[in-house]
C-alpha cells in the first residue's frame, strides 16, 4: 500500500512516464505471485504486452490461463472498461470481500486499498488464474 512505483509521472520497465499503469501493476503483481506465463495479449503475432484494463474487462478477450467468474476470491483480477482520454479502463486485485488493491489515477497512480469494483454502480468483469 502507498508504493509510488507505478506512478502516472514516473517511467516503469516500456511504461513510459505520464501514462497509466494500473494494468502493469496487476502485471508485476501476477508475475511476482509467480503466474508463469505472465498474461501477455499478442501484437502482430511477434510482440506480446500485458493487457490493457479494457481488456482484462472484456469477457470476449482470451488471456491465456485466465478464466472470467462470477464469484470473486482473492487473487481475481477486476476491470471494468471505460472509454477515457489515455486509458481503456482500471484493473485492479481483489485481496477481500469487497475489497481490491490498484495502481488508482485519483492519487497518480499511488496503490491503494477501497472498495473499486464492488459498489452499486459498476459493472466489473472478474478473472481467475486456472493453470
Amino acid at each position: 500500500m502507498g508504493s509510488k512505483a507505478w506512478m502516472y509521472s514516473v517511467a516503469k520497465d516500456d511504461f513510459a512516464a505520464n501514462t497509466n499503469k494500473c494494468n502493469k501493476f496487476v502485471f508485476d503483481v501476477a508475475v511476482e505471485a509467480g503466474v508463469t506465463p505472465p498474461p501477455k495479449v499478442s501484437m502482430y503475432l511477434i510482440f506480446s504486452r500485458p493487457p490493457t484494463a479494457g481488456e482484462w474487462a472484456d469477457p470476449k478477450v482470451a488471456i491465456s490461463g485466465w478464466d472470467v467468474v462470477t464469484s470473486p476470491l482473492p487473487g481475481d483480477v477486476v476491470a471494468e472498461a471505460h472509454r477515457y482520454a489515455d486509458a481503456t479502463g482500471h484493473v485492479g486485485i481483489v485481496v477481500g470481500p469487497n475489497l481490491t488493491v490498484s495502481a488508482s489515477a485519483l492519487v497518480g497512480g499511488v496503490i491503494v486499498e477501497n472498495d473499486w469494483g464492488f459498489r452499486t454502480d459498476q459493472t466489473p468483469t472478474f478473472r481467475r488464474y486456472t493453470r
